[in-house]
């Protein structure tokens, strides 16, 4: 037996002789003692200890077959997947005007029509049921999909009951900014299916107000705050937030103010926070700065380490560190715009040249080159990756803003470098507290 390819050791500041072992793989964590590390790695340890490791896919007998194995997970993650995931595009109309909106200038009055919405559900049932699904999950998303919501309720109610004549369950989420979120929505939306909503806040009032003003000019920090306090315990809220290299230091204040409200920690089901994106798309402010073209850059890292100490201290959950698996990767994850052409990311919506079909007709040939699918199987530098299964080529929508192109990978390796062993100390403090 052997270490996995895919394992990382680190030393640990309190306990001199003993070592934090991390699966980049399997994103297990445990603690060995170095005589217990040199006894596995000379393959005399105890077998229940080696049986352990085994089952963490820390220890493996064949150190290459493992590396083939990540080669292929995707293609199995592919075939045992049991969901069909979809963001929907109910229309582009929003009433914020967020500085640093991607979708910026392509937002407007064009929303789904009657007759794709009917075609919208076709398609989903026929998917479904010829791809032997368990679940269907909606993720709505605009513009703000809440001024949509007779359309919401339309398609749930339509889409739950056939769902669940299917034998499947049937769930949806909102990307929603909170200023429509009231507890009379809610109610209805949960009935329906509402499993998660994630809003979004920028850090206290002043800063908040000034990137994600209300179309007019006015705030709308304290209609988003009045709205979660008013739908606390209703469904899961995601409270997620953007900050810029200005503002992030302002975001561990909105987390106090928040508790001074009266929120406790429990009434979010996670935080975390975003570095903006600094993006040259073509819809986008081109007066904005501030954000950031790469996690390699040195004040994402101090950043990002500093922001989920601020969560994780403060007894809020932070999503725990996971294999992280693309839209464009997953064959049964797509999204589909308002006018029922399918894109394989959110963000590319509006850009016709990465459309990859539609709900008449279904995926086009030739969609995977459009995304340069498997892009990373090519890179020497990520095969042999011990955090491939954390990066698998990193984000296409950022290495298309930098490079004009998704043939290159978005390499996470200098930020995760820089950040694992840091995060990992963190969980140990606050997520796993020993005596």
């Amino acid at each position: 037996m052997h270490l996995s390819p895919f394992l990382k050791i680190f030393s640990l500041p309190e306990k001199k002789e003993a070592r934090l072992l991390f699966s980049t793989k399997s994103c297990a964590l445990t603690l060995l003692s170095d005589e217990t590390l040199a006894a596995v790695q000379a393959g005399k340890a105890a077998p229940e200890t080696m049986d352990t490791l085994v089952r963490l896919g820390m220890v493996v007998a064949d150190p290459a077959k493992e590396q083939q194995e990540m080669h292929d997970y995707l293609p199995t993650v592919n075939r045992l997947n049991p969901n069909l995931r979809v963001s929907v595009i109910l229309g582009m109309a929003c009433n914020f005007a967020c500085v640093y909106c991607y979708e910026g200038s392509l937002k407007g009055s064009v929303a789904m029509s009657d007759a794709t919405a009917d075609q919208l559900i076709a398609h989903l049932l026929a998917r479904f049921a010829a791809d032997q699904k368990k679940r269907l999950i909606l993720d709505f998303y605009g513009g703000e999909p809440l001024l949509y919501i007779s359309r919401i309720i339309s398609l749930a109610s339509q889409l739950k009951p056939a769902i669940e004549a299917l034998g499947g369950t049937f769930n949806f989420t909102l990307v929603t900014n909170g200023s429509l979120f009231t507890p009379v929505v809610v109610k209805e939306l949960v009935a329906l299916g509402l499993v998660n909503a994630k809003i979004t806040i920028d850090g206290p009032a002043d800063n908040h107000d000034r990137f994600r003003p209300f179309k007019g000019g006015q705030g709308s920090w304290d209609a988003i705050v009045a709205n979660l306090m008013a739908c606390r315990g209703l469904c899961a809220i995601t409270l997620s937030g953007n900050y810029t290299l200005e503002s992030h230091t302002a975001f561990p204040s909105l987390l106090d103010t928040l508790a001074a409200a009266g929120f406790a920690t429990t009434d979010f089901d996670s935080v975390q926070f975003f570095p903006v994106m600094q993006v040259n798309d073509r819809f986008a402010n081109p007066e904005f700065t501030g954000g950031c073209c790469s996690n390699d850059e040195p004040w994402v890292h101090a950043t990002s380490l500093m922001l989920r100490e601020a969560i994780m201290q403060r007894g809020y959950n932070f999503p725990k560190l996971q294999p992280a698996t693309c839209m464009v990767d997953i064959d049964d994850a797509f999204t589909v715009d308002h006018d029922g052409a399918i894109y394989k990311c959110v963000t590319l919506i509006g850009h016709p040249e990465f459309a990859c079909g539609d709900i008449w007709h279904g995926m086009a040939q030739g969609w995977q080159e459009k995304y340069c699918v498997d892009h990373w199987q090519g890179k020497e530098q990520c095969r042999e990756c011990e955090y491939l299964p954390l990066c698998f080529g990193g984000c296409r929508y950022m290495a298309l803003q930098r490079e004009g192109s998704m043939a290159g990978v978005d390499c996470q390796k200098d930020f995760l470098d820089a950040t694992l062993e840091k995060m990992l100390m963190q969980d140990l403090k606050y997520r796993y507290p020993t005596k």
